[in-house]
């Protein structure tokens, strides 16, 4: 591979109208313009948002390196025509000669074009996962292939880099039987690490060991389906294991607390590429005691989805939470539904 000059690129263009690309020669040797195709691995896909996962939106803007010279090439993503063409048509890739070369990719973009950038430093804050728009800056994705001349058609599976988790609640019971009406929940996830790495050249995200537990807070509402989201660092959990803290107040003002402890023993670690997703049952049971939550269904996907069931028992809460997590490759579906101890 050769990087092409202004010039030799604008003779190219030149010659566009009477040769096919992979017909143009630069200094006595045949070259092949390579044109990217893109798609996100993704299982139990369920809309079609790359907020969410599953397909790119108009205008990402991904890296893609090939060989040993053309580094950090910006290519933009054109939903007209499902199509990645460079932002910088004079920094386009193109191959000579014969051998076969590496290529990588990573989401979003980073650094300076033809400029390799440094290991990225990570911090996951609730400021920065409080909504679809900043969170999914976090969302890094990479993908790694090969490419020759002869086969100037590449195509880049991305995966998702990080762990993801998903609660959601749902209304439950009073005791009754009367369904619970939700309202806005504030909701802790508490016991993970959140500062890290990560690297565009190996496509490898990676937590700080020394890094101390923190927690994220969202409150979550009808605009956001109940639903807590954040992109997390792969991990593994602390013996402390992790936890999960939320509070509620009814519409006639009483304040109900929600506690659900996840351990080490059941959520070891956060996989990269896995969404561990919860479906937690918000019940009422008139006790000024805390609730412990119920799951009543989880998932992880790769994303990976796994599935579990458990009923956490209650107690008392304390000024921090802790949390366990789920993973997002393939995912278990777990349900929580609270009871008072």
């Amino acid at each position: 591979m050769k990087n092409i000059s202004f010039m030799a690129v604008f003779a190219a263009f030149l010659l566009a109208s009477c040769k096919q690309d992979a017909e143009v020669k630069f200094a006595g040797e045949e070259g092949a313009k390579v044109t990217f195709s893109a798609s996100i691995n993704e299982q139990n896909a369920q809309d079609v948002s790359r907020v969410s996962g599953v397909t790119w939106d108009d205008g990402d803007v991904v890296s893609i390196s090939c060989g040993p010279t053309q580094h950090n090439v910006s290519y933009r993503y054109n939903a007209a025509d499902n199509s990645f063409t460079s932002v910088n048509r004079f920094d386009e890739i193109w191959l000579l000669g014969n051998e076969e070369y590496d290529v990588t990719a990573y989401y979003p973009f980073m650094g300076e074009e033809g400029t390799t950038p440094p290991v990225q430093s990570v911090e996951i804050t609730t400021e920065n996962q409080a909504n679809a728009e900043e969170r999914v800056k976090y969302d890094f994705l990479y993908a790694a292939t090969k490419a020759t001349k002869a086969e100037p058609n590449v195509h880049l599976s991305f995966n998702h880099v990080m762990s993801r988790v998903n609660l959601k609640f749902v209304p439950g019971t009073d005791p009754d039987g009367n369904p619970v009406t939700l309202t806005n929940i504030e909701c802790y996830l508490v016991g993970m690490k959140l500062k890290g790495t990560f690297d565009t050249t190996t496509g490898v995200a990676a937590v700080a060991e020394d890094a101390e537990l923190g927690d994220l807070r969202q409150i979550l509402t009808a605009d956001n389906e109940y639903t807590f989201t954040a992109y997390l660092l792969p991990q593994t959990i602390g013996a402390e294991g992790l936890e999960i803290e939320a509070a509620m107040t009814t519409a006639d003002g009483r304040r109900i607390y929600y506690y659900l402890e996840l351990p080490a023993t059941d959520w070891p670690e956060l996989k990269s590429g896995y969404s561990y997703n919860y479906t937690l049952t918000a019940n009422d049971y008139m006790t000024a005691d805390p609730t412990a939550l119920e799951i009543s269904g989880t998932d992880i996907n790769p994303w990976t989805e796994v599935n579990k069931e458990e009923t956490p028992d209650a107690k008392a809460l304390g000024t921090e939470a802790h949390v366990n997590g789920a993973e997002w490759g393939e995912m278990e579906n777990e349900e929580i539904v609270p009871v008072v101890k």
